[in-house]
Formats: structure tokens, C-alpha cells, sequence
């Protein structure tokens, strides 16, 4: 193709060709450059997905667990009812421990609040009672509960005074 081309016709297809080149090279690195964006751009994509995926697994747990909180609530009032030694007080209890136990592996924490210093933040006060240590939970009436250190539920208590 080039055989029949004089020296300075070979010359300056040579710079042609070069230049192509240049430009067919800028072109490649313009590809690459935009590749690299796009994968970038899906992948900030997918993570930001997955943490709406995770937020939304996160709320549904805490919303099945705030749910769940008055099946705990009845599980704690059958055993109360029941004679401690029977067959039914043992089942319920197992039943109402698993459910508790599978609850706490996903999140849930029931607040102790006995002999606690009382906190309005994760406290009600349901009535007082005359006590040497004042502003302290003397009786927890119900248990208060928290999905990964988000209150759930108060824990109903009564709370000392000091006269």
C-alpha cells in the first residue's frame, strides 16, 4: 500500500498516522476515565442500597420487637398466675424465656430498673414511696424495654422520697 508513496508522501502519512494514533489513544483514556466513573458511581450506588436495606431490616425488627413486647408482657402475667410448681408454669415459662432470648439476639433489652436511681428518660414514675435513698426505683411495676438503645417502652416503677 505504501510501496509506491515517495518520501515525503510516506512522511506525512506517517504523521497522520501518529496523530490518529494520539487521538485514538485520547479516545481509549476518555473510555477508561468513564468506566471508571460508572463503576465508581455503582458501587457508592450499591452501598448506599445496603443501608437502606440495612435501615429497613433494622426498623422492621424494632417495630416486630415493640410488638412483641405485650406477648411478653402476658407471658410474665400467666406465670405470675400459676402455681410454680406445675406443668403449665414450666411450659409457659420455657416458651416465654425462648421468645425473650431469641428477641434479645436480635436486639431487644429489657431495663432492670430496681435500686436504680431513677431516669426520666427511661423511667415512669407510676407513684412514690418513702425510702432512705431518695429519687431511687424502689419497685418496678412493669419492665421497660430498648431496641439497640432506642426506648421502646418506659419501665413503669415507683420511685422514692425521703421525708
Amino acid at each position: 500500500m505504501y510501496q509506491d508513496l515517495s518520501r515525503e508522501q510516506l512522511e506525512k502519512a506517517l504523521l497522520e498516522l501518529e496523530e490518529e494514533l494520539e487521538q485514538k489513544q485520547k479516545e481509549a483514556e476518555e473510555m477508561e476515565n468513564l468506566a471508571k466513573k460508572v463503576k465508581a458511581e455503582f458501587e457508592n450506588y450499591k452501598k448506599k442500597q445496603d443501608e437502606r436495606k440495612d435501615k429497613w431490616k433494622k426498623e422492621a425488627e424494632r417495630e416486630l420487637s415493640k410488638d412483641l413486647i405485650s406477648v411478653i408482657d402476658n407471658f410474665e402475667r400467666a406465670l405470675a398466675a400459676a402455681d410454680e410448681d406445675s406443668n403449665v408454669y414450666q411450659g409457659v415459662k420455657m416458651v416465654g424465656d425462648q421468645l425473650f432470648e431469641t428477641l434479645e439476639r436480635k436486639g431487644l433489652e429489657r431495663i432492670n430498673a430496681e435500686g436504680e436511681e431513677f431516669d426520666p428518660n427511661i423511667h415512669n414514675a407510676v407513684d412514690t414511696a418513702e425510702h432512705e435513698k431518695d429519687n431511687h426505683v424502689v419497685e418496678q411495676k412493669k419492665a421497660g424495654y430498648r431496641y439497640e438503645d432506642k426506648l421502646l417502652r418506659p419501665a413503669d416503677v415507683v420511685v422514692s422520697n425521703k421525708n
